[in-house]
């Protein structure tokens, strides 16, 4: 009989906590019918040895975007090695996923030059990988269009959290059209984007439009009896029989479907740490106080979250208000955000924007609920003017645990006088 360990729980509720972890791909994709056809009908040509078809895919966080692509991609590969058993020409394809978040080991906004750079490493060996920078940029390009004529056949690359790139679509237009450009012989691409934000498709320019958004597939926010659909399904695999009532999925697929525009992940995250808290606290039960308790833990995290989630002029934005405010300098005029944040960009290795510049991101994160701002008015004598501070929502401390998630080390320093 194994030992007693100070890591047993008195309580155990989970079967198999893997069902409810973020990467976990379902066997049976539920509630997405309409957009599996359509997605199916993209990927079809490809099963059929034809030219691949272009893709954007677009929905908020937690609609199946990722979870359907790596379903149908994962039954796509199957279902040709099936095929070309019984073929004399048999379908060459190979699949190649890189989420553009995050590429830069500098904090930096992601860019078609370090997206690049992470498909040709993707396709290499370890020993042979290329550093994030120091290369010219059609030097990476040459490399990349090597790899996957090498390669032959069709290459399907996804690209999620394709907005991340920004204004910079250069490697949105390269790719699609690198066999008619003649950069590649021997293969065929097809591109796959996907994104949580519309307005990054709109903002493309025409070429990209033309190539990319060949076929728009859009993931609607799940209703609530979708999600109690999902929790079951998730539920009976994770949990042991009698831990959860019917009352705990209903109130996980509400506080989801009001707090965060139907996310699937949100529900199931809402879940999974009632689940935690229930073993922690020695119960096998999971309750409703158990969820509302797990929503309060998760929204702190979710917040250093959507700091990380931001571009990296924003992030230090949001740093620099945090050293206005540690000194009680908030609210603070935007002349004097732009005084700390030169500090912070530059502690960072970044070159700092103009105050213009910095002004359309300080006004995006009050637009975003990071910050508030305040309209004065003070007649001729002192003018308009506008002021900014954290929302109730961010503090100090969040942006501080925000950076140390990202690796980044805090940059202190000391503001002696109003700036």
């Amino acid at each position: 009989m194994a030992p007693d360990s100070i890591f047993e729980d008195e309580a155990e509720v989970f079967r198999n906590i893997e069902v409810l972890e973020e990467d976990y791909t379902p066997e049976t994709i539920l509630c997405r019918d309409e957009a599996m056809n359509e997605y199916i009908n993209v990927l079809k040509p490809i099963y059929k040895g034809r030219p691949p078809q272009n893709a954007f895919l677009y929905g908020d966080t937690g609609v199946g975007k990722t979870a359907v692509t790596n379903h149908l991609t994962n039954q796509l590969e199957r279902d040709i090695v099936q095929k070309n058993e019984d073929e004399d020409d048999p379908i060459n394809l190979t699949i190649v996923k890189v989420n553009c978040q995050n590429l830069t080991s500098t904090g930096e906004e992601t860019s078609s030059y370090q997206v690049a750079i992470a498909l040709v490493n993707e396709l290499r060996s370890p020993k042979d990988m290329i550093a994030s920078t120091g290369y010219a940029p059609q030097a990476v390009y040459s490399m990349l269009y090597d790899e996957i004529d090498e390669l032959g056949g069709t290459v399907l690359i996804i690209l999620d959290e394709v907005d991340r790139i920004g204004g910079d679509d250069t490697i949105l237009y390269e790719l699609p059209r690198s066999r008619a450009n003649e950069k590649i012989e021997n293969a065929r691409i097809g591109l796959v984007g996907i994104s949580n934000d519309y307005t990054f498709r709109t903002n493309l320019s025409p070429k990209v439009k033309d190539t990319l958004c060949e076929t728009e597939l859009k993931f609607p926010a799940y209703n609530a009896n979708q999600l109690r659909e999902i929790l079951h399904d998730r539920a009976s695999r994770a949990l042991y029989d009698g831990t959860y009532t019917e009352d705990v999925i209903a109130l996980c697929a509400a506080l989801a479907t009001r707090e965060s525009s139907g996310s699937a992940r949100k529900a199931i995250n809402l879940l999974r740490r009632a689940g935690e808290i229930a073993e922690n606290t020695g119960t096998t039960s999971i309750t409703e106080k158990h969820v509302h308790q797990a929503k309060d833990d998760l929204e702190y995290g979710d917040m250093i979250d959507s700091i990380t989630d931001q571009d990296a002029h924003k992030q230090y934005i949001l740093a620099a208000v945090a050293h206005l405010s540690r000194v009680d300098r908030t609210p603070a005029r935007v002349k004097e955000v732009h005084k700390a944040y030169e500090h912070v960009a530059s502690a960072y290795g970044a070159d700092p924007l103009s105050q213009r510049g910095m002004y359309n991101h300080l006004t995006k994160l009050a637009m975003l609920g990071f910050l508030t701002s305040h309209d004065n008015n003070e007649g001729i004598k002192g003018g308009q003017y506008y002021e900014f501070e954290f929302s109730d929502e961010v503090d100090s401390t969040k942006v501080r645990e925000a950076f140390e998630q990202m690796g980044l080390s805090w940059q202190s320093f000391q503001i002696q006088q109003r700036l």
